[in-house]
């Protein structure tokens, strides 16, 4: 795992990622300050189901599997982010996800979840919108699965 990260490379960055549209230079410092921007090799398990989850992370570059304890395996790239309900109401993963190619990842703990949440409220649109896309995706799933 490589870390990196002049505040202004980082900001660069975060202006490629959809996740971050809409916020100002300000913010974007702002988050640069509170993000950690890793790297990890293919086949890396970056959060594990039952565990406790202290992270939420943000897909820069690859692709990572999303493997829910029950329900079907899905695909992440880009701008997708994952562990965000574990930080919001502290219950363990709800998911396996692991890395399927070489990855680049911005890394938010679960102190600077909040800041940044407070920092650059339409962040927390975002994921709320996201999360309630995630719970009517599965209540289809479990409906069609009596």
């Amino acid at each position: 795992m490589a870390f990196w990260g002049a505040k202004s490379d980082k900001v660069a960055l975060l202006r490629k990622v959809a996740f971050f549209d809409g916020l100002s230079p300000q913010q974007l410092s702002q988050v640069a300050r509170l993000a950690d921007e890793v790297e990890v090799e293919a086949g890396r398990k970056l959060a594990r189901a039952g565990d406790t989850g202290r992270e939420l992370f943000i897909i820069v570059d690859g692709e990572a599997i999303v493997r829910p304890a029950r329900g079907r395996s899905i695909r992440v790239g880009r701008g997708d982010f994952f562990g965000e309900m574990s930080l919001i109401d502290g219950a363990p993963r709800s998911a396996t996800v692991e890395a399927a190619t070489e990855m680049r990842l911005l890394v938010v703990g679960q102190r600077e979840f909040w800041q940044l949440l407070s920092t650059a409220p339409s962040i927390g649109r975002k994921i709320m919108a996201a999360m309630a896309e995630r719970l009517r995706e599965a209540n289809a799933a479990y409906s069609a699965n009596p």
